[in-house]
């Protein structure tokens, strides 16, 4: 007999509705492998592409120059990629306290997967490229003299010294410096705080790098250094271990939702307000830098608590489990470090100026240039997963006894 699963309403009552969206989860769900941080990753890894690409002929018009601000804005993606790595690697520290070899297994984990690429790259473009042709590239060529800091992972130091970009198609590996130190002295801050010590020094760091921020306009601007030094990019990290350790509390998903809408709506109204005072946020100077990097902090870890408590079925989970982004963000260390490298040999195959001729629209140009270099940039990444580096995420069970792997966020991690 099959029951009827319409129960009786008194007479007159109105049936309500079932609400459109389903209400966000009661509690977060962080063990294992979380897809919407694929597509974070994802997105990332796609602002940064689209400001390294955007390249060619500047259209004179209101549009056009509106186009290119917004494809220069892209260079945030570094900050959430950033934000995204101290909310991951403090979430797997945190809940690895107490488990033996909490340091060897962090380390071991994190080597196996980043170093094979980076150094792999390097071993190519300065011990057998050079022998490979006697005129050299520009990839490697300007970078050679200087390496040394590469191979230090020391690039963003010096960068800084210098105050100028001087490692060609290796410039962008300042943040994959900065990754290395935040992973030197992380682990040991984890293990020797609890929840609520922890969440005053990711807020003591975001304070340390804003006032180096701001100490390094006041000496002279510096525009470089506070760009590329780590301790002022650590208020991205920090915002995103702070949210790691928020969220292992005791919280209530809807309440931290409100108040991260809010926190997130005062730094949207600030930026707006900064740039009614003609202020360009997409520019580079020291001081429109001390307030980007503040906002986009903030702004970002909103963004990724947002990813996280989508509603099951609702728009932002859809959007958040969309294959495109996660296919991305799967590749996106490969796509990080070769990328940038590659642009020379963009610009030689199909130019951007070119493009815009042929087509008679700057931005249709620069569109197809940008698409034609991200296209690329992924089937060399896609070689460089396949052919070699997911070859060596086989040793991290030989080294710590198998597992849950250790999942990335920044460029440094797939």
């Amino acid at each position: 007999m099959i029951l009827s699963q319409t129960r009786s309403r008194p007479p007159g009552t109105i049936a309500r509705r079932a609400p459109l969206l389903s209400p966000v989860p009661s509690r977060l769900r962080l063990d294992g492998h979380i897809p919407a941080l694929d597509a974070v990753r994802g997105l990332a890894i796609l602002l940064v592409m689209a400001y390294h690409f955007n390249l060619g002929p500047e259209d004179p018009s209101r549009l056009g120059r509106a186009f290119s601000k917004l494809l220069h804005l892209g260079g945030c993606g570094v900050d959430l990629f950033f934000v995204l790595s101290g909310f991951l690697i403090t979430g797997i520290l945190y809940d690895a306290k107490g488990k033996v070899h909490y340091f060897r297994d962090f380390y071991i984990r994190r080597s196996v997967r980043i170093f094979p690429l980076y150094y792999g790259v390097l071993f190519v473009s300065f011990g057998l490229l050079p022998l490979a042709t006697s005129r050299g590239s520009l990839i490697w060529r300007e970078a050679e003299s200087h390496q040394a800091w590469l191979w230090m992972y020391a690039s963003n130091l010096f960068l800084s010294w210098k105050e100028a970009y001087l490692l060609g198609g290796f410039n962008h590996f300042w943040s994959l410096a900065i990754e290395e130190h935040f992973y030197l002295f992380w682990p040991a801050i984890i293990y020797l705080c609890d929840r609520k010590r922890g969440m005053m020094v990711c807020a003591g760091c975001m304070l340390l790098s804003l006032a180096c921020r701001v100490g390094l306009v006041l000496d002279g601007d510096h525009p470089i250094a506070i760009y590329v030094l780590t301790p002022c990019r650590m208020d991205a990290l920090a915002a995103g271990a702070f949210l790691a350790l928020v969220v292992r509390g005791p919280i209530e998903v809807g309440a931290l939702r409100a108040r991260a809408f809010l926190s997130a709506t005062g730094c949207a109204v600030v930026m707006a307000i900064v740039s009614w005072w003609k202020c360009d946020l997409s520019k580079m100077d020291g001081s429109v830098l001390i307030l980007r990097f503040s906002m986009c902090s903030w702004l970002f870890a909103t963004l990724l608590l947002f990813a996280l408590t989508a509603a099951p079925d609702g728009p932002e989970a859809r959007f958040w489990n969309g294959r495109l982004l996660r296919f991305f963000g799967k590749y996106s260390y490969g796509l990080y470090v070769f990328h940038y490298p590659l642009i020379p040999l963009f610009e030689r195959l199909f130019p951007a100026g070119l493009l815009a001729e042929r087509t008679g629209w700057v931005w249709i140009g620069k569109l197809l240039f940008i698409a034609l270099a991200m296209g690329t940039s992924l089937g060399v990444a896609l070689l460089s997963w396949n052919l070699y580096e997911k070859h060596f995420l086989k040793l991290k069970g030989w080294f710590t006894g198998g597992g849950r792997a250790c999942w990335g966020a920044t460029p440094a991690h797939g």
